[in-house]
């Protein structure tokens, strides 16, 4: 297997081929991937959309071949909109548990699509583009609890959380805060900021280590702990719980 996409509703990334080992990230159903190396039961894979190197149980993946997987474009599949949704098998009738940010493969309008020969249904309701902001989005995740390296409403990083945001809404951004920092453009001064941006925040070497989502006035919507609101301002975080500042912020992002 050289080519692949993901065929079940999560598929942890790891650190090495061991279910114990470190969980870098997620795929999500509908991501693909190429296949570098194999060891027993498991591939080391890259993301196509997101260059993320690891480990994947194999068994989760379908293959593909080499023309599908070119002309296959992540950005270019329509994206489950809701927090979870069950989908069909009409091939064997099996159901499964697909989570926002999911990419349905030459999705059609009346819910159905198809991975290969293996054709699927959702309730069509749940793939419709979002008209709602990206902080309702967001919202929506409220006291969703830390999972390094998750990315879906069951457990998710701070990058996890903005990330699944920013792509329910049709905007494909990376995986990790360091480089979806890269990406948008910079809004110069707090004040500025509108619901939506997202803020960085770094150590005191300068690397970036949290992101969040710019809510309303004075606030942020981020996932330390759990998702959750805590108060923004020009020094950082102020957590309510901890009752000190937590982030020191850097700098502000938005994405279009």
């Amino acid at each position: 297997m050289e080519y692949a996409i993901c065929f079940v509703p999560n598929n942890p990334l790891r650190v090495d081929h061991d279910e114990c080992s470190e969980m870098l990230t997620e795929l999500l159903f509908g991501e693909a991937c190429t296949v570098t190396e194999s060891w027993g039961n498991w591939s080391k894979i890259i993301n196509k959309a997101e260059g993320y190197v690891g480990w994947v149980t194999t068994k989760m993946l379908t293959e593909v071949s080499k023309e599908y997987f070119d002309a296959y474009e992540p950005a270019e599949q329509r994206v489950l909109t809701t927090l979870f949704s069950q989908a069909v098998s009409e091939t064997t009738g099996e159901k499964m548990l697909l989570t926002g940010g999911s990419l349905l493969p030459e999705y059609k309008e009346d819910g159905t699509f198809r991975v290969k020969n293996d054709r699927f249904r959702i309730n069509p309701a749940d793939a419709q583009p979002l008209t709602e902001s990206l902080l309702d989005t967001a919202l929506r995740f409220l006291n969703t609890p830390y999972l390094w390296g998750g990315k879906n409403a069951m457990g998710m990083d701070c990058s996890g959380l903005t990330q699944v945001v920013m792509r329910m809404h049709g905007l494909h951004i990376l995986r990790n805060a360091s480089h979806q920092v890269t990406q948008g453009e910079l809004v110069s001064f707090l004040s500025d900021a509108q619901p939506g941006d997202l803020a960085f925040f770094d150590h005191a070497d300068g690397k970036i280590s949290h992101v969040g989502m710019v809510a309303e006035k004075g606030y942020i919507i981020h996932c330390s702990g759990s998702v959750h609101i805590d108060k923004l301002d020009d020094q950082g975080i102020f957590s309510k719980d901890l009752n000190k500042y937590t982030h020191d912020l850097r700098l502000i992002k938005r994405y279009k």
